[in-house]
Parts: C-alpha cells; sequence; structure tokens
C-alpha cells in the first residue's frame, strides 16, 4: 500500500472514528457549555430602620415590660430600679410627638395599716413618681395620680410575698 492510500485510509477512519463518538449519548457531560438560567424572584430588603425608630421600640419594650415601681414597708422613695423603669417612661414622655399622652400614676399599699393611712402613703407613692418623672422633662399635665390605698392588691395574701407586690405605683397610659 502507498502512503498516500494509507493516509486516506486512516483519515477515513479518524472521521468515522469521530462520527460515531459524536453520535453516541452523552450522559455525563449531556448540557456542556450551556448555561441554565434559574429564574430568581426579587425580594425587597425592608428600609432600614432609623436610630430613633430603634430607640423608640427599644423603650416601648422597657415600658411594657415594667410599669411599676415597688416601695418598702411605710415608704414613698422612689429605689434605683425604680427610677431606672420611670427614666424609660420619662424619655418617651418628654418627646415633643408624645406630649399628648397621659400617664395616670396609681398609688398601693399592703394591708398592714389603717385605710386612711394607706390611701395618703398611696398618694404619697403616686406623687413621688410623678416627681420624677417631671425632673425628667415630663410636662405636669401628662401626669395624673391617683391612690387606691389597700383598695386593689395586685397579689392576695397576707405574707410577705403578697405584701411587698402590693407596694406599688403603677403607670397606666390613657388610650
Amino acid at each position: 500500500m502507498s502512503i498516500v492510500k494509507m493516509g486516506k485510509t486512516f483519515i477515513i477512519v479518524a472521521s468515522a472514528t469521530f462520527l460515531f463518538a459524536c453520535a453516541g449519548s452523552d450522559k455525563d457531560g449531556a448540557g456542556e457549555g450551556v448555561t441554565e438560567v434559574e429564574e430568581t424572584e426579587v425580594v425587597e430588603a425592608p428600609p432600614e430602620k432609623t436610630a430613633d425608630e430603634i430607640a423608640l421600640e427599644q423603650n416601648k419594650a422597657a415600658r411594657d415590660e415594667a410599669s411599676t415601681v415597688y416601695f418598702e414597708l411605710d415608704e414613698d422613695v422612689v429605689n434605683s430600679a425604680g427610677r431606672a423603669t420611670l427614666e424609660a417612661h420619662a424619655w418617651f414622655l418628654a418627646r415633643a410627638e408624645n406630649s399628648g399622652t397621659i400617664v395616670s400614676v396609681d398609688g398601693h399599699c399592703d394591708e398592714r395599716g389603717t385605710p386612711a393611712y394607706n390611701l395618703a402613703l398611696g398618694e404619697r407613692r403616686a406623687q413621688a413618681v410623678a416627681q420624677i418623672l417631671m425632673s425628667y422633662g415630663v410636662s405636669s399635665s401628662q401626669v395624673k395620680t391617683v391612690s387606691h390605698g389597700e383598695e386593689m392588691p395586685a397579689v392576695e395574701g397576707h405574707d410577705e410575698s403578697a405584701w411587698s407586690q402590693n407596694r406599688r405605683a403603677v403607670l397606666d397610659y390613657a388610650e
């Protein structure tokens, strides 16, 4: 066989092999070179909150959680925990947009003492809370005080556990 005939035979065999290879199914590489495009849904991110909006939300949570100031037996002095509670309420009330918001401060006592004494003590407790709110910048027109004395206990009972929960002032926002 001549070299030219051999070259032609080689080209024919190589071409046939190539055609057979291309004609077969390619399970592993199917679609190579083809890019599938997945449809994605565009989700808009919620607008970022300002620092003021975040502070308002945190303050509301603090006010909702703590609207009661507790007192010691026969005392009308607000302790440091009570002052922290009142500071959160005052921050909210003193804001210009809340100038029409009114809070009622209800003074309460435990069952010990005469009804007259407990009414007076409840009033002193409510006034002590109101004074602190006003010292933080709350307008006096936004704060109302009332004493319930021993008439509205938070907890029924005749022991120190119940009494300690009944010696209180409660902040209640008018709706």
